[in-house]
């Protein structure tokens, strides 16, 4: 194998087992003639909503076995919408007793997320507003964060708001001064918004009052309702909801435990739960298409358990199948080949190089994803066995396992830990235990913490996989994610939640938000929250009772060291310089196995040794 063609085989890289956050990001990969019937179907919903001057159009609901990609596909739907001028939001619920509490979390999370080379879709809402109630010069600056903002400047938008709409002025007017204050770049501002559209009530009103703020925070159900009503005088939305199959499937094999005679089970009463939200969601929204992604057998349970009829909110369930001909079959595969080759600089023999024309003819018995997963096996095999080989025939058995390169030499690995030595000496961590920075700082160690602790597992690496980079305010920093049974969705969770912030009312927000994100709840073993708090907590009465629930559902609060911190930052530096001897170095000697916090965390992740 010449060194270019090593160099390009090695610059491959798949990513088929997606994750959420993914459907944030514009996918260079994506091949038009996969699923264009369901996007059609999804494109009329969501003209529907833009036609409409209030009402929801009915829902879709789609299926599709693992693979066939759906979160793929809301990624398209979400730069479908925001082409149209609308709004995307992704909900992953993860229990029937905080269902509005998550989709009011999303909304708010979404509109702090920022579209690919645009704003953040708050930012664009504010600017769509003001422009309609013919806000101008001084406030319309204040309002977009472009000067400071004043509680006047407020009160002045809020009453060019209810010039342009009287009753929803009227109603959502301290929702809409607290989306002003979110899209603030003061953080003690910020915090005001965000606490108040978390539905977060204790104390505090001294300050939402000094910003024209009276009511108390609203129930998340109605802080959905007012969010939609407010976005939808600017433009349609999309509210996704994705994730749920391990949800309904645990349900459904959960212990029913009824509470008495002919009472609901716990189980039985949490699929009603999902799926009367699920319906309710066209009620209370207005001019926003809601789209659910599940498998076939998870719609047929909801549709089934739903208190509200499904047939009038929901239209006829569009079906992902498999790769429809050998043509898109070979688009997916030379999609990603030409630009992972364009930016090496890699002249290929054909365009699919090293998987031949004809070989795609079996595309139709396949998944995309096991399609990639065909084709990276082939690929890492003539890596391994240095020899490359073209592959004819899809069909074919996996190719047979390879002995494995040599070790590098010890000298190479001594280079490695020299680097590593020197990048964690230096490494400056402070912006990741401080209240102002850490949402920026914590999130990238976090995550390189994980991306090496994955390949240091060795063959089982295969198993984890990550969240993607979060948005402004996130929720949580990081979340690793292990498979537990592809058929289903079902996976083993465990979230990391730095909290640095010393204001209780700041405390307890975080806490319980990370909380519904994460998906904690007692008795769930697969679900795992670890808040990470180096300064005692706040004293105060109400956030010993937010940490004691917490503890009681099964977190952990843990300290993170500066050695950690800094053992994440030379990890970080050096995953970004790709050194050809990286993954033999990470699994000889396991720096991130042997930091406290992840051999702590993780030692029940199955695969940790």
């Amino acid at each position: 194998m010449r060194d270019d063609e090593r160099r390009a085989l090695e610059s491959l890289r798949f990513d088929f087992a997606q994750v959420p956050d993914d459907v944030w990001r514009t996918s260079p990969y994506h091949v038009d003639e996969l699923h264009a019937e369901v996007m059609r179907d999804i494109a009329d919903g969501i003209r529907d909503a833009a036609a409409s001057r209030d009402a929801s159009p009915i829902g879709v609901a789609v299926q599709g076995h693992k693979g066939v990609g759906k979160t793929h596909l809301l990624g398209l739907v979400r730069e479908r919408v925001q082409a149209a001028g609308g709004y995307f939001f992704l909900v992953s619920p993860h229990d029937g007793d905080h269902f509005w509490d998550t989709v009011a979390q999303s909304m708010i999370e979404g509109l702090l997320r920022q579209a690919p080379d645009a704003e953040r879709q708050l930012t664009a809402f504010l600017r769509r507003l003001a422009s309609a109630a013919l806000v101008l010069g001084g406030v319309r600056d204040a309002v977009l964060d472009h000067a400071p903002l004043t509680p006047r400047d407020l009160a002045s938008f809020v009453a060019a708001l209810r010039r342009l709409n009287p009753r929803l002025g009227l109603e959502c007017q301290d929702t809409a001064r607290a989306l002003v204050l979110l899209n603030s770049s003061t953080f003690e501002l910020q915090d005001i918004g965000y606490h108040y559209l978390s539905s977060l009530d204790e104390g505090g009103h001294a300050e939402r009052s000094a910003w024209g703020i009276r009511s108390h925070a609203k129930p998340p159900k109605v802080v959905v309702r007012e969010l939609s009503s407010l976005l939808a005088l600017t433009g349609p939305s999309v509210i996704a909801v994705d994730q749920i199959d391990a949800l309904v499937a645990q349900a459904i094999k959960a212990p029913n435990r009824p509470d008495g005679d002919g009472e609901v089970g716990e189980n039985e009463l949490m699929l009603e739960q999902i799926a009367d939200g699920l319906m309710t969601l066209r009620e209370i929204t207005r001019r926003t298409l809601t789209v659910v992604s599940c498998l076939p057998d998870t719609w047929i349970l909801i549709r089934d358990k739903a208190v509200a009829t499904a047939t009038d909110r929901f239209r006829p369930a569009a079906t992902l199948h498999r790769i429809p001909n050998a043509e898109t079959g070979r688009a997916i595969i030379e999609r990603r080949f030409t630009e992972r080759y364009k930016e090496i600089g890699f002249d290929p023999p054909y365009p699919t190089w090293p998987v031949a024309e004809r070989a795609f003819a079996d595309a139709v018995d396949f998944t995309p994803r096991a399609l990639l997963q065909r084709v990276d096996a082939h690929v890492r095999a003539c890596l391994r066995r240095g020899t490359v080989t073209e592959l004819a025939d899809l069909l074919d058995s996996a190719p047979e396992s390879v002995a494995a390169p040599p070790e590098p030499p010890e000298s190479a690995l001594r280079a490695l830990d020299a680097r590593f030595a020197q990048l964690r000496e230096s490494a400056d961590v402070s912006g990741a235990l401080a209240p102002a920075t850490e949402d920026g700082e914590m999130p990238a160690l976090l995550s390189a913490a994980l991306t090496a602790w994955i390949a240091e597992q060795g063959d089982a690496a295969g198993e984890y996989a990550q969240d993607g980079p979060p948005g402004h305010n996130p929720a949580l920093h990081a979340r690793l994610r292990r498979t537990l049974d592809e058929r289903i969705d079902d996976e083993a969770h465990w979230a990391f939640r730095a909290i640095a912030q010393t204001h209780p009312r700041a405390v307890q927000c975080r806490i319980r938000n990370a909380t519904t994100k994460a998906g904690l709840r007692t008795g769930d073993a697969k679900r795992k929250l670890v808040l990470l708090r180096n300064t005692p907590w706040p004293s105060g009465p109400v956030t010993a009772q937010v940490l004691e629930a917490f503890r009681s559902a099964g977190g952990l609060v843990t300290t993170v060291s500066e050695g950690d911190l800094r053992t994440f930052a030379a990890l970080r530096t050096l995953l970004s310089e790709r050194d050809e001897q990286l993954l033999a170095w990470l699994q000889s000697r396991r720096p991130a196995g042997r930091s406290a916090l992840l051999s702590a965390v993780l030692t029940d992740a199955g695969a940790a040794t």
